[in-house]
């Protein structure tokens, strides 16, 4: 007998979570808050979910127990060079002014990755500074590193990773600083890894700015896809004490789908290509920043998970693709793995078919994130059977075919994505960069051409559906330096 919970026991242990951890779960996120949380059950010695909920109910949490409920409620959705025109913005305009106006004094960059998860994003950063400053030996650099999760800065100080860490990353990353260690693992260099200082830090609990914790007088706060899940009175507070840890010049990034000025109203909004961050500076002073004209306003909404978009099947409309011509659809099958069935860890009440569509994309990633690829592939499987749909479902299993070394199915799990979305540029992309590691040089070049000629299409600083980020110009780019990398002529 499956469990079956109401939206009023578990309204009652949102409100619970809401005031221990500042973790906010509205009720079309409540079966996301059940089924992550009956995971956690075993932590704490529970075999019976309704003896854990209960216990939920009735108990005063500790630090260390609030430490290891929140790191199963929060998704740790991350990999190297996460949303490339922030890192771009870093590299190309950042870096150059803050290096410029530190070299003829003491030479100090210190940046903070707040909710750094298992590494990549401040290892991302310790690359860009890597690749910004030629003499960076004769800097002092702090790169402070946090995370509520034990578990997963353990990992993140080991600085070992799979291929999935480097799912959307460029070809350049994981060639130049990392070592192949065996097993489809990888090690980031030593110099880089001695660049990076990690720490347990809970934004709720713990003091900041505090020299105790070392986190004060920072020049760049990177706090991505972590605020999204408080609630707005300790997003606010979260805020303030991050603008009291900067420098008076800092600058403080959050992801695309946090961006908002009623949220941040006392940061300063700057546009760059394809990404807006926060400086902490008057406005006058923005001026002798020469960036391009705005992509996208800042004024964009303030998107907690539970607002995320309904339709997970994005696609680049009214574009002429040939998908005949790459794909024999007729040889498409729909059917899917068969799910047991107590993998349905519950039934739920009042929850909308869209916002499931939403969770089953999220806690896949989050599955696949700490590693349980065999998992994140039955409930992706499980997710496809109920959303036949959904185009997003079908490349996030290729990616994880993928890094479980099963390329043919990844490629048949890309064609029924692009069956579905005859223009969808990602798969195409994806299926070339496969063809590629098999030697098929043939079909890559047959893929990538279809995902030229369907660029041709889009405008050139447009971003791309399922791509975290990438904009139709730098995909270009990619393409053309992989097609000459590999002699696709």
């Amino acid at each position: 007998m499956k469990p079956k919970y109401t939206n009023e026991v578990l309204s009652r242990i949102s409100e619970v979570v809401a005031a221990s951890m500042g973790l906010h779960f509205p009720v079309e996120q409540l079966e996301t808050l059940c089924r992550n949380l009956i995971s956690a059950a075993h932590e704490f010695g529970f075999h019976n979910n309704d003896e854990f909920f209960n216990w939920l109910l009735t108990t005063t949490l500790n630090k260390d127990q609030i430490e290891t409920i929140s790191s199963y409620l929060t998704i740790s959705e991350t990999y190297f060079w996460r949303e490339r025109q922030v890192f771009s913005a870093l590299t190309d305009y950042i870096l150059p002014k803050l290096i410029n106006s530190k070299k003829s004094k003491d030479k100090t960059i210190r940046i903070w990755s707040a909710g750094c998860s298992s590494g990549e994003e401040p290892y991302s950063l310790a690359i860009a500074l890597h690749k910004t400053i030629p003499d960076l030996k004769d800097w002092n650099i702090k790169i402070l590193a946090s995370d509520i999760n034990p578990e997963a800065l353990k990992k993140a100080v080991s600085g070992i990773y799979t291929n999935w860490s480097f799912r959307a990353c460029p070809d350049w990353l994981k060639a130049n600083y990392f070592l192949s260690v065996g097993d489809g693992r990888f090690e980031i260099l030593t110099e880089i890894k001695n660049l990076v200082t990690f720490s347990n830090l809970n934004l709720i609990e713990d003091i900041y700015p505090s020299l105790k914790n070392d986190t004060h007088s920072m020049d760049i706060i990177f706090c991505r896809n972590v605020l999204m899940y408080f609630t707005d009175d300790w997003i606010k507070r979260i805020s303030h004490n991050f603008f009291n840890s900067l420098t008076k010049d800092g600058w403080f990034v959050v992801s695309s789908c946090e961006l908002s000025s009623d949220v941040f109203p006392t940061f300063h909004p700057v546009n760059f290509p394809g990404a807006v961050l926060y400086h902490k500076s008057r406005k006058d002073l923005l001026s002798q920043i020469k960036t391009p004209s705005p992509i996208i306003s800042h004024d964009v909404a303030f998107i907690k998970v539970t607002d995320m978009p309904k339709n997970v099947r994005p696609m680049v409309r009214d574009l002429n693709g040939k998908p005949d011509t790459v794909v024999d659809q007729s040889s498409f099958l729909f059917e899917t793995e068969k799910v047991p069935e107590d993998t349905h860890i519950s039934e739920f009440e009042g929850v909308s078919e869209n916002g499931l569509k939403s969770d089953i994309l999220l806690n896949v990633r989050l599955l696949a994130n700490k590693g349980n690829l065999n998992e994140a592939l039955l409930l992706c499987n499980e997710g496809i059977a109920t959303y036949k749909l959904s185009i997003g479902l079908y490349l996030l299993r290729a990616s994880i075919y993928q890094e479980l070394d099963k390329v043919a199915e990844a490629i048949s799990s890309l064609k029924q994505a692009i069956y579905l979305d005859p223009n969808f540029i990602m798969g195409y992309f994806a299926l070339g960069n496969l063809s590629i590691s098999q030697g098929n040089q043939t079909n890559a070049k047959k893929y990538f051409n279809n995902v030229l000629e369907l660029l041709n299409t889009c405008a050139k600083d447009a971003i791309l559906p399922e791509s975290d980020g990438l904009s139709i110009k730098h995909l270009r780019e990619i393409i053309h330096t992989a097609m000459q990398k590999h002699a696709i002529l």
